[in-house]
């Protein structure tokens, strides 16, 4: 499994918590601090604020980008959340639903995958970077048993964000 191979994600990640570039106390999943430069570009390519960029990423990116999951990294409040949300709903990249389970009204264009908990539903096209294969009953084989991250999160970040430019 390629993400606890030496050199692979999760020695990566581990790299990363001992030489990240965050203050303490602040989240990697933020990623207006752990990959600054690649909010900047997302904001100009959208044409929204660096929040809206965040969020974006966020969306595209992470398994579990509840609302309360985003506020807590973003150190945002549920009015400042609210206004963000609506910035980046205005330029298309993302539409508004009400899904079950997902804790969250904001998703990315497309197909739809439930899984059982503990794991969250999610945008399918977030399976293939996370490493995770739905089986029958809505389970998943992956590598640590559940959807998480399988490299650094600026890493799925960029990917997430490529994914988007190139189509795949």
């Amino acid at each position: 499994m390629a993400p606890l191979l030496v050199g692979g994600g999760l020695e990566r990640m581990m790299l990363r918590a001992r030489s990240g570039p965050l203050p303490a106390g602040a989240y990697e999943a933020d990623p207006r601090l752990s990959c600054p430069e690649l909010v900047a570009r997302v904001a100009a390519d959208l044409g929204a604020g660096a929040d809206a960029a965040a969020l974006y990423l966020q969306v595209a990116t992470l398994a579990s980008p509840t609302d309360r999951n985003v506020r807590r990294w973003n150190g945002w409040s549920a009015k400042r959340h609210k206004e963000v949300r609506e910035e980046l709903l205005a330029t298309g990249a993302v539409v508004e639903a009400k899904r079950a389970r997902a804790g969250r009204t904001v998703f990315l264009p497309g197909e739809w995958t439930d899984l059982k908990a503990p794991n969250l539903p999610l945008e399918t096209v977030k399976l293939a970077s996370h490493l995770v294969r739905p089986l029958w009953g809505n389970s998943v084989h992956a590598p640590f048993g559940r959807v998480l991250p399988t490299a650094p999160l600026h890493e799925m970040f960029a990917q997430a964000w490529e994914r988007r430019c190139t189509g795949r």
